[in-house]
């Protein structure tokens, strides 16, 4: 509930009805302190309302960095290997839809090249469980240990020459 009101405080709106109530406090200000005997009574509400319209500006903006959210990364790297069931565990990523083909790539000397195509098996609140499907033969075994791992990267994207690939043994499987 709190973090609803802040986020109403500090939306446009809010802001402009700060800014607005601001200067509707001037005027009644204005309207009861005669401005005009005592120049500095009608400098010094200038100024505050100068200082709290634009400190309600940067409260404004600082809010809105503060709350910037950082899209997901469209890769994620494993971090385990179950072997009996040849399956790759990520974490949780909004990319990774449940039952869609991704590849598995083999990072070496800064190149990526395709080493399995998967298939999102199981989308779990923290994980993610990668089937793999086709192996592309660029590694003698499938990485186990937690350093090996890290130099593969899953991607939702597949070549179109691998798709061909994994159809054909989708075909063969059935």
């Amino acid at each position: 509930m709190s973090n609803r009101i802040v986020s109403g405080i500090f939306s446009f709106s809010g802001a402009s009805v700060m800014i607005g109530v601001a200067g509707f406090l001037s005027a009644l200000v204005g309207m009861f302190v005669d401005v005009s005997d005592q120049v500095s009574v009608k400098w010094l509400l200038f100024v505050i309302w100068v200082f709290s319209t634009l400190a309600l500006i940067m409260l404004k903006v600082i809010y809105d960095i503060a709350n910037e959210v950082k899209p997901t990364p469209p890769f994620e790297s494993p971090i385990k290997y179950i072997q009996e069931e040849q399956i790759f565990v990520i974490r949780r990523n909004e990319n990774f839809l449940n039952q869609i083909v991704v590849g598995c790539y083999l990072q070496r000397d800064d190149v990526e090249r395709l080493a399995y195509i998967g298939v999102v098996h199981i989308v779990q609140d923290k994980v993610i469980q990668i089937k793999i499907r086709v192996d592309m033969k660029m590694l003698k075994e499938i990485p186990s240990s937690i350093d090996e791992l890290k130099s593969i990267v899953v991607r939702p994207v597949v070549p179109v020459t691998a798709l061909q690939q994994f159809s054909r043994s989708e075909s063969s499987d059935e």
